[in-house]
């Protein structure tokens, strides 16, 4: 290879690379801009929830509670546009997903989707949100269409750390996985159902119906 081809080589290879990166970072903004938005509208919905509670308290002269029901409701509506939940299910089932017919999947679908509301939703109210604030860490090691936004969240004193993986579907950006203070919610939704599972028999019918009515 003559020193000419090698530069003209080194040079598109180069190129190429910050183009990839380029690409990435990109990639990175538009997904954590999703969580961002979401982020924000979760810390004005308890906003919300707390000056109503306050001005409550001060009409009735005694103490109101904060009304989680508003909060789960709302919740709900910001979450909706933004987690895959049929991707997340999917990988909740597993291996059974195979062995399920597609009405048992259609319906563990929706069982699964309150399920997750419920624990998200409890865990922003448990944390009681004051801040957040978006961890920058594009990386061009990730792969196209799949991203990694990190926020850390501050509540009474503390600091904790909320990791997201999300893919770019034809609807824009969804979160595939959520990992709440070390704990990955897709896993431990996954032990769950595979205990269940085995609970059951294998009865994927009695598993969904406990999803349904876990008490």
């Amino acid at each position: 290879m003559t020193y000419y081809k090698y530069v003209i080589k080194t040079a598109l290879m180069a190129w190429m690379a910050l183009s990839a990166v380029t690409v990435q970072a990109s990639e990175w903004d538009d997904a954590s801009n999703v969580i961002e938005q979401s982020t924000q509208a979760m810390v004005a919905l308890l906003e919300s929830g707390r000056l109503e509670a306050a001005r409550s308290t001060e009409a009735e002269g005694e103490t109101v509670k904060f009304d989680e029901s508003q909060l789960f409701l709302g919740m709900e509506q910001v979450l909706a546009d933004v987690i895959d939940f049929d991707s997340i299910a999917k990988g909740v089932m597993a291996k059974y997903y195979r062995q399920a017919s597609e009405q048992q999947i259609e319906q563990f679908s929706i069982a699964f989707q309150q399920s997750l509301l419920n624990t998200y939703a409890g865990a922003v109210l448990a944390f009681r949100i004051n801040d957040f604030e978006i961890q920058t860490n594009p990386s061009s090691k990730a792969k196209p269409g799949r991203q990694k936004v990190w926020v850390k969240i501050y509540a009474n004193g503390a600091a904790y750390d909320v990791h997201y993986a999300m893919k770019k579907r034809n609807q824009g950006w969804k979160v595939t996985n959520v990992t709440l203070d070390g704990i990955n919610l897709g896993l431990a939704f996954r032990q769950q159902f595979a205990s269940e599972m085995a609970k059951n028999k294998g009865n994927i019918d009695d598993v969904i119906a406990f999803w349904n009515d876990p008490s």
